[in-house]
């Protein structure tokens, strides 16, 4: 690729750009908007993720990374949101936020007339409330997943939808740049699950709380009136209704995370961002000339307007002598 320079914008070096075949893998770059570049998640910063999810159909990426407890942590705080992710994970909760479709897991509380046995087992752990022990026995508490010791990071897959851009990421060898072509973006932003989950555990505490003050309510025989729901509708409030619930309902998949640094990490970057052969690569022909090359990438202009005729002029005078 050669560029015409000038004196005051000098060429300093010329590439050869070459373009990767498509991969059989997904290839996604995620963009930590609060993070600074200069401090990335990688083992040499102490912050190397700890489990990446995703679901594949609706999008949604969660990134874990470890949060350093033993320097500037609120360790009360930090287990009281330690505390309120177990116990929702614990009857039932398995995402939060967007991801979850904004749906939370609300466990049985009480025993219904004719019921065997007692309280639903999530009770007894929604009773489980050493938050003082816990913070005592920090340490003890942290092994056995008391504290929140991890900061999520979440994001929504932007892929190419055919209006939006086609994004490449490139890779430098000699004088060659290799183009590779993305699945899509994901701009990564700080989760507040926990605080989610503070909310979902306040709603199941007052909950019980109401039922123990008016007492189990005997479950009662009720008409049942069959309808005819419709299955879908085209409306954008049932769209994303319909995208939610099926959010909800797909499953997390975990990835597998290699270090910036480690050996599959370099295999990979080496096997799948590079042309194999680029002395046999054939060369790309455009389509288009420079001029119409640059009609595309210009905005749109308006049409320019028929000039007009000679008789339809008005003549304007600036003189005093006339009258107006």
């Amino acid at each position: 690729m050669a560029h015409m320079g000038s004196e005051d914008d000098p060429v300093v070096s010329e590439y050869d750009v070459f373009i990767t075949p498509e991969l059989e893998h997904q290839l996604y770059v995620l963009q930590y908007i609060n993070r600074p570049p200069d401090l990335p998640f990688t083992k040499a910063t102490q912050s190397q993720p700890s489990e990446i999810r995703i679901k594949p159909q609706s999008g949604f990426l969660e990134v874990d990374v470890p949060i350093n407890i033993r320097s500037n942590y609120n360790k009360p705080q930090g287990v009281r949101w330690g505390e309120a992710l177990r116990k929702t994970k614990g009857f039932g909760q398995k995402a939060y936020g967007t991801a979850a479709g904004f749906e939370r897991v609300m466990p049985r509380m009480s025993t219904r007339p004719g019921a065997a046995g007692g309280e639903a087992p999530a009770a007894a752990a929604i009773d489980d409330d050493n938050i003082d022990e816990y913070i005592t026995n920090f340490e003890d508490a942290n092994e056995k997943g008391h504290v929140l010791n991890t900061q999520t990071f979440g994001g929504q897959i932007m892929g190419d939808e055919g209006s939006a851009p086609s994004y490449m990421v490139g890779t430098f060898k000699d004088d060659q740049l290799h183009l590779t072509k993305l699945n899509g973006l994901v701009q990564m932003r700080t989760e507040f699950h926990y605080l989610d989950a503070t909310a979902q555990l306040d709603a199941v505490n007052r909950r019980r709380e109401k039922e123990s003050q008016e007492g189990a309510k005997p479950t009662e025989p009720k008409a049942f009136l069959p309808t005819v729901k419709k299955s879908g509708g085209d409306t954008a409030a049932e769209l994303t209704q319909s995208f939610f619930k099926s959010a909800n309902q797909e499953k997390w998949a975990k990835l597998q995370y290699s270090d910036e640094d480690s050996q599959l990490a370099y295999d990979a970057y080496s096997e799948h961002l590079f042309l194999a052969d680029p002395s046999a690569a054939p060369k790309l022909h455009s389509t288009m000339n420079n001029s119409q090359y640059l009609d595309n990438i210009s905005a749109p202009s308006k049409k320019r307007r028929a000039p007009r005729r000679r008789e339809d002029l008005v003549e304007i005078s600036d003189s005093d002598d006339e009258d107006v």
